[in-house]
C-alpha cells in the first residue's frame, strides 16, 4: 500500500539548512572505511579460516 500525501508542502531553505550535518556523514563513511581495522573482524575472519580448513582436511 503506497502512501500518498496531499497538499504535500516543500520544506523551507531554513528546514533544509537546519538538517544537514555533513560532519555526521563524514564520521559515518569514516566508520564504514575502517572495519577492517577491528579485531573483531580479524577475529571473525580467523575463525572463518579455521573452521574451514578443518572441514576440508
Amino acid at each position: 500500500m503506497r502512501k500518498i500525501l496531499f497538499n504535500y508542502q516543500d520544506p523551507s531553505s531554513e528546514d533544509v539548512q537546519s538538517k544537514r550535518d555533513f560532519d555526521l556523514v563524514l564520521k559515518k563513511v569514516k566508520a564504514q572505511q575502517d572495519y577492517w581495522k577491528s579485531p573483531w573482524f580479524y577475529g571473525a575472519i580467523g575463525f572463518a579460516s579455521i573452521l574451514s580448513f578443518l572441514i576440508f582436511i
